[in-house]
């Protein structure tokens, strides 16, 4: 992996993707299966909720624009409440309008903000309201109102798709561009775009998963990233999303990176952030992991982001390097 050496002060980070693909396999059938352990506090209504109204047809124009403006706010929002409410926007015909660019365009701001605010799909009406309408009137004006042109433009490679997002279209579409590596916005929108619009997109594997204190915790105390470093996190972020690409096209059935966000994600809220440097880790009997766990000794060091930086200093557990006993 590529690194800028002059602000690294000392990097000895390693992976091993075969070991990681087999921790994959784990996390993904205990997240997706009977929730037990850590995983028994995770309720439904956590989770994404973003099947298509009952008079949408799966795919069609209107399940991608109401899919792709919902997702422009989809930022701190509980994913059950966000998505309920697009339903309900969606199934009223008074604003039924919001999730259309060129209606937007001919109805005012003012406007925009009550619609989005009857059932309470915004949560910050002005501002929600604000990016909702710059996303809409960005496609309208670059891409006649529809992704599917940006998607033609980029020949449907959802990797080329997402750097020109963050480089090019950034200004465009803020929030949706996934303005920074923790953003989750980008890379959710292009899964929901394949998964549940059904555009056939590829390369999907090579779009980075996004990473955040909680994800960045679960990527060491996993594994994915064993050894020393003293980094910048925007560094370690870098080293982080390659090492997940690689060992996500090791996994067999096939998984590509941004799946593993929400359970990575709930894996450190609910367990690893337990953990204090220089204890043992108090829930590590309720968690299907702790095998993997690098962080089961006391003297395991691990702060995803202190000051700005990743400091670590840990080592794989005897007989997990690579696959499962």
């Amino acid at each position: 992996m590529t690194q800028d050496k002059s602000n690294l002060k000392f990097n000895e980070l390693h992976t091993n993707s075969e070991r990681t693909s087999n921790l994959i396999k784990v996390l993904m059938e205990w997240f997706h299966g009977p929730r037990d352990g850590i995983f028994a506090t995770l309720s439904k209504t956590e989770l994404q909720d973003s099947a298509p109204p009952a008079d949408m047809t799966r795919g069609s124009y209107e399940h991608i624009m109401w899919l792709t403006l919902t997702v422009s706010i989809d930022y701190t929002r509980l994913a059950s409440a966000l998505w309920n409410a697009a339903k309900l926007t969606w199934t009223d015909q008074s604003t039924r309008w919001v999730f259309s660019p060129k209606e937007i365009s001919s109805k005012s701001a003012e406007e925009l903000v009550i619609a989005l605010k009857k059932y309470k799909l915004s949560r910050k009406p002005i501002n929600d309201a604000k990016n909702w309408r710059t996303v809409a009137l960005s496609f309208l004006k670059l891409f006649d109102g529809t992704p599917l042109k940006l998607f033609e433009l980029y020949k449907y490679d959802a990797s080329e798709i997402y750097w020109a997002m963050r480089s090019r279209y950034a200004k465009y579409f803020p929030f949706l561009s996934g303005a920074s590596a923790t953003s989750k916005i980008l890379s959710l929108w292009l899964r929901v775009m394949k998964t549940e619009a059904n555009v056939n997109l590829k390369n999907l594997e090579n779009v980075p998963i996004p990473i955040d204190t909680h994800t960045a915790r679960a990527t060491l105390t996993t594994g994915c990233l064993v050894g020393k470093c003293n980094s910048s996190f925007n560094q370690f972020v870098s080293e982080a999303q390659d090492a997940w690409i690689e060992a996500c096209k090791r996994t067999s059935p096939h998984c590509f990176p941004y799946q593993l966000d929400e359970p990575l994600w709930n894996l450190s809220r609910l367990g690893c952030s337990k953990r204090q440097n220089g204890k043992i880790c108090p829930v590590r009997s309720r968690c299907k992991l702790s095998s993997f766990c690098t962080a089961i000794s006391s003297d395991a060091i691990i702060y995803p982001k202190k000051n700005g930086m990743t400091v670590v200093d840990t080592k794989y557990p005897e007989g997990r390097t690579l696959s499962i006993q």
